[in-house]
């Protein structure tokens, strides 16, 4: 008896995810994204506002994700998406499956930089500590490379204008 077996390729739609440690600039390219006409989704208000959370972390201030929700709802937005371009995630706490991610851009500054950012944010002191020890590990950074790999992973400098970072951006999204 002979055994035919056919595989079918099904294009599925990918998004770009820009994350890196609050304070890094992700949510300043992704506005200038936006107004290049990609759609941008920031995971924050999303949560937020599909309460795609377990609960809102009093001490930290900020919401504990419920993960597989948020993974849910991204990637029914990315099949939705009717752009050219693919969707844009902006977060630090993007961790969607490697097969629907083209790219991920991790966002870094220098602690100088970043304590900086954050005061002017008015985060307390002990969540600039914790950002700044987050940068400092590189714990964003190594997730993503533990979940992308090296191919799909960009490290982008966040210690110069915006417009470099935007140029520098653009240059990795054409690659």
């Amino acid at each position: 008896m002979l055994l035919i077996t056919f595989t079918i390729y099904i294009p599925m739609k990918q998004a770009i995810v820009l994350t890196g440690t609050p304070g890094t600039g992700k949510t300043t390219i992704a506005d200038l994204l936006e107004a290049e006409g990609y759609t941008v989704i920031n995971i924050g208000k999303l949560v937020e506002y599909r309460k795609l959370y377990e609960f809102y972390d009093e001490k930290r201030g900020s919401y504990v994700i419920d993960d597989d929700k948020l993974n849910t709802e991204l990637a029914q937005l990315i099949e939705k998406n009717t752009s050219p371009f693919p969707l844009i995630i902006d977060g630090h706490v993007a961790r969607l499956p490697p097969l629907v991610v083209s790219k991920c851009i991790v966002f870094r500054c220098s602690i100088r930089n970043l304590r900086q950012r954050l005061m002017l944010r008015s985060y307390s002191d002990s969540k600039i500590d914790e950002n700044i020890e987050a940068e400092i590990m590189e714990i964003i950074l190594t997730d993503m490379m533990q979940l992308y790999g090296k191919d799909l992973v960009r490290v982008v400098s966040t210690d110069v204008s915006i417009e470099k970072t935007f140029e520098e951006v653009l240059a990795n999204l054409a690659v």
